[in-house]
């Protein structure tokens, strides 16, 4: 990753990504082998006011290690430190940004998913203070790519390295722009005039039909479409994910009846799952099968009861950098963003007026799933339309071959 590039990258994920303030302190957390580009990401937070900056590692391998090599007993046990650091992170307000580009994609390809969906229960329950404030958007926060040798090789093919996938997220991430943050405040602003559009519909539940999919999405009153930036109680607005191209909402999980095909391939627990198939009846799934990954699928569903229903539904046109480049990146948070998805675990708050304050017994009395994981799953596809249905009954066509309609 060359200079220019290094320091665009900089820029856009302080000035859009984050939004840093003056004084803020802030934690990075990436693989090892993007520390040349955290530390880059620190030296533009402290030249923008930052107080304090954190840099964290994450380590598939040694994850691995742990499932393979723990005694049985201390799989279920996360040290006290992480959750305080967690309560004291939310507390404090720290700003949250996370590059995901892995040094070993594979690290956890074939792993016992029993003990390793164990490992990640308890992690994400040590986790909770921080995992909330940033589903209740009450810390700014900001996940983005970040190429690495290892994954270029994965989806492009053997010998190839970090620059050639660099080459391919540039103009995902809009970094090839001339002012690459005003770019993606421009295109927050399109994103947000879609949600607000699809919020005067008042629509109560979405329709997803096409091959291997007949899925009825039923959506709460309190449902609210969101897209592109967010905003803190502060004012401070922050993009949680760049690249996006998504339309969400939370919708009243338990409702949702019929079937869907999962249309790309998505990595849970570390393992790839693909050729999927959910069916759900009353809001949950009681099927689940997969060509690929059928394993790790069910270890996943038996995280909580929440992982079997829903907290997010998403549209997106397909008709963005994302989709145009027709690759797979074997990564949910890109490949997300070429397709229409769901999520299976917890609800966003913003996604679901009024309920910033609630506790779970009165989330759940509405229909807002509450779970310890969330994870994306595409149904999209030229081939799924997509049509809203309103408090009236009347059908309006949303998505017709990948691409709005409305």
């Amino acid at each position: 990753m060359d200079k220019q590039l290094t320091s665009a990258y900089a820029s856009l994920a302080l000035d859009a990504g984050i939004g840093l303030r003056e004084g803020a302190k802030l934690r990075v957390t990436g693989a090892p082998s993007n520390r040349e580009l955290m530390y880059a990401i620190a030296e533009g937070a402290y030249e923008r006011g930052a107080s304090l900056v954190r840099l964290e590692y994450d380590d598939d391998r040694l994850a691995r290690i742990r499932v393979d090599s723990s005694r049985d007993r201390y799989l279920d046990e996360e040290s006290l430190l992480l959750r305080r650091s967690s309560e004291v992170y939310a507390e404090e307000g720290w700003s949250l940004l996370c590059l995901l580009g892995d040094e070993d994609p594979d690290a956890l390809e074939g792993a016992d998913q029993p003990r390793l969906a164990r490992m990640r229960r308890a992690r994400s329950s040590a986790s909770e203070a921080i995992r909330l404030a940033q589903m209740a958007s009450r810390v700014p926060w900001c996940v983005m790519p970040a190429a690495t040798d290892a994954w270029a090789a994965k989806i492009l093919g053997p010998g190839a390295r970090g620059d050639d996938l660099w080459k391919l997220l540039a103009p995902i991430l809009r970094l090839d722009r001339p002012d690459p943050a005003a770019e993606l405040r421009a295109h927050m602003g399109e994103l947000d005039a879609r949600s607000r559009g699809l919020n005067e519909l008042r629509l109560r539940e979405l329709r997803f039909r096409g091959p291997g999919t007949d899925l009825r999405v039923p959506l709460a009153p309190e449902s609210r479409w969101m897209g592109g930036a967010d905003v803190t109680p502060s004012g401070q607005i922050f993009m949680p994910n760049l690249p996006t191209e998504e339309t969400f909402a939370t919708p009243d999980f338990r409702g949702t009846e019929g079937h869907a095909a999962l249309t790309r391939p998505v990595r849970i627990l570390g393992s790839l799952v693909s050729g999927g198939y959910l069916r759900f009846e009353a809001g949950r799934v009681v099927e689940a099968r997969a060509e690929r990954g059928a394993a790790t699928l069910e270890s996943y569903l038996g995280t909580d009861e929440g992982a079997r229903r829903l907290g997010e539904v998403a549209l997106v046109d397909s008709a963005n950098p994302i989709g145009k480049s027709g690759m797979v990146f074997d990564s949910p948070l890109i490949d997300e963003n070429a397709a229409c998805h769901i999520a299976l675990g917890c609800g966003y708050e913003g996604g679901f007026e009024g309920s910033l304050g609630w506790n779970d017994g009165e989330k759940a009395a509405h229909g807002f799933n509450v779970s310890l994981v969330h994870e994306d799953l595409m149904i999209g596809s030229p081939d799924i339309d997509v049509t809203g249905v309103d408090g009236s009954g009347r059908e309006i066509a949303l998505l017709r071959k990948g691409s709005f309609v409305v």
